[in-house]
């Protein structure tokens, strides 16, 4: 029985050769814009790739498909964070289950050094000047010298901590426990609210799990400097947000780069959007054209592995 393939046609266009000559045997089932999947092709499908073009417009479409296909067995995400319940009931189900992680380090690292450089220098109230067409003039804060705390130690955390030692910063890396290797000052979770204290930024790129939601605390948001600097490229539901928006509107903090927060879309009415320091983007610090190559670069060196019978590159 030949293995039948769910993917978006723009996938398809993009890697369908590579994809045949890994498995020439290979039929398809592909998401063509919106249009519905019928019942007797969705039965066919046996492997199902979500691909970086599908997210966000038609990631609810592509989702209502693979769920609905009881003869999948393995599902590949561009993603790297699959906290969402909807990937555990595939797992349930028996799916094998495997992401992208790294696709998207670099640019969500670059993001993180984008708010820090963007916070030092009060980029927010010179754009609100330019809007103003006033000429406002101010003296930058550097970065060279500034202690980063990263939180977290996989790809994105990893990247973050290089770029920030080119840049000058002295990054220091909390993690559950140091495994000896690290290439920088490393300390444990269970001492986060003494290590924001000494520091001048806190990035958070920890993955959402029972052990870290809600992990950025009032206590560990009153610790950090009044001038420092709170970056979250994690999940928002790692952060007592309410906390986090009584520290920013108080001075407690000296700003916030905020890609995700809880929910998402953030609604309207919440304070976050009209605090002065704050950066918000919309959940997109990874999202670039690369991302989705790479991404797509590792479903196809998967699918190498998968026809050879062989372990898949970041399984869950």
């Amino acid at each position: 029985m030949s293995e039948v393939l769910f993917c978006t046609d723009t996938f398809w266009a993009d890697f369908g050769d590579r994809v045949r000559e890994i498995a020439p045997d290979i039929e398809t089932v592909l998401l063509e814009g919106d249009a519905p999947v019928s019942d007797a092709d969705i039965e066919r499908i046996t492997i199902a790739q979500f691909s970086h073009d599908a997210w966000p417009e038609r990631a609810g479409h592509w989702f209502g498909v693979a769920m609905r296909a009881p003869n999948l067995r393995w599902l590949h995400s561009m993603s790297a964070g699959v906290d969402s319940p909807v990937f555990a009931t595939f797992l349930e189900r028996g799916v094998r289950l495997s992401n992208s992680s790294g696709a998207s380090s670099a640019p969500i690292a670059r993001t993180v050094m984008m708010y820090l450089l963007a916070l030092a220098r009060d980029l927010p109230r010179m754009m609100r000047a330019q809007s103003r067409a006033e000429w406002e003039w101010a003296r930058w804060n550097e970065l060279e010298g500034q202690h980063v705390a990263v939180l977290g130690w996989g790809p994105i955390g990893q990247e973050v901590a290089r770029l920030a030692n080119e840049f000058g910063m002295r990054p220091t890396i909390v993690r559950r426990a140091a495994q000896g290797d690290e290439p920088y000052p490393t300390r444990p979770l269970s001492e986060l609210v003494d290590v924001v204290a000494g520091v001048d930024a806190v990035v958070v790129a920890l993955p959402l799990t029972d052990d870290t939601r809600g992990l950025i605390s009032a206590d560990v948001l009153r610790s950090m400097q009044p001038h420092a600097f709170f970056v979250n490229v994690g999940r928002g539901e790692l952060v007592d947000q309410a906390a986090l928006i009584a520290a920013l509107t108080a001075g407690d903090i000296g700003g916030a780069g905020l890609d995700v927060t809880d929910p998402e879309p953030l609604p309207s009415d919440n304070p976050l959007w009209g605090l002065p320091n704050v950066i918000l983007t919309p959940h997109n610090s990874g999202s670039t054209d690369g991302t989705g190559r790479r991404a797509n670069e590792r479903f196809v060196a998967n699918l190498t592995a998968w026809v050879a019978d062989e372990s898949l590159v970041s399984e869950i």
